[in-house]
């Protein structure tokens, strides 16, 4: 049977007591180390978070500055409209020599020589002539008789019979004034015959639909025959 001192007591003491200080310590640095660890977990869960932020503000600016290309002020859905009113892109697809479209064309009378015609007389058919002008940068055809109809001030109409001219095609440069509509009448100052007094004339190129109307600047009265088989009013084909 052992006997233990009071000396080896204390000894036995002080080495357990340093024992559970021992253990103390180890825990406190675990415990130290595991909140000291999630701080950083945590600031680096949020670097991806601002990165995609920053590539977002970047989109973003980029995406602005796209929605501000589009069409300038002055244009037509972005495109760009000359002084006509045409499309300077769809005027240059249309190819060179096609049918001259009724945009392109300007209307007036005129007279060979500054002649026109004489409505105070009853003897003779008088030729009326309108002068057709490409305003357009391209080159155009016209080829074909136009429309004509005449419109009294009550609103009547009279569309007149075509001659029986053959038409041919006459080419048209920019610029170029060469060719013409005419169309010929038959004046009368007799009261006691049916007349039209015409008050405008409306005009339509050959494959076209949109009409060009002119005041009649003539005075004076047409023999009405509207319904006459060879009427002494008619259209040629559009000429030099």
């Amino acid at each position: 049977m052992s006997i233990i001192t009071p000396r080896a007591a204390r000894t036995t003491a002080a080495v357990l007591a340093a024992l559970a200080l021992g253990a103390g310590a180890v825990a406190c640095d675990s415990d130290d180390d595991s909140a000291s660890a999630a701080p950083t977990a945590s600031q680096g869960s949020g670097a991806p978070a601002q990165g995609a932020s920053k590539d977002d503000g970047a989109d973003a600016g980029t995406g602005a500055a796209q929605s501000g290309t589009p069409a300038e002020e002055g244009t037509n859905g972005g495109k760009a409209q000359n002084d006509d009113g045409i499309n300077p892109s769809d005027e240059a697809a249309k190819p060179s020599g096609a049918h001259c479209a009724t945009s392109e064309i300007d209307f007036d009378f005129w007279g060979p020589h500054g002649g026109k015609p004489d409505m105070e007389q009853s003897k003779y058919q008088q030729s009326v002539t309108v002068r057709l002008t490409n305003h357009s940068k391209r080159t155009c055809t016209l080829k074909g008789f136009p429309g004509v109809q005449l419109v009294s001030a009550k609103g009547e109409r009279w569309d007149l019979a075509r001659s029986g001219a053959r038409p041919d095609p006459i080419t048209l440069k920019p610029g170029d004034d060469i060719a013409h509509i005419k169309f010929t009448v038959m004046p009368t100052t007799d009261p006691g015959t049916k007349s039209f007094v015409p008050q405008d004339v409306v005009m339509t190129l050959p494959d076209e639909t949109k009409q060009i109307t002119l005041p009649w600047e003539y005075g004076g009265a047409i023999v009405e025959q509207s319904g006459a088989t060879h009427p002494g009013t008619f259209v040629d084909p559009i000429g030099l």
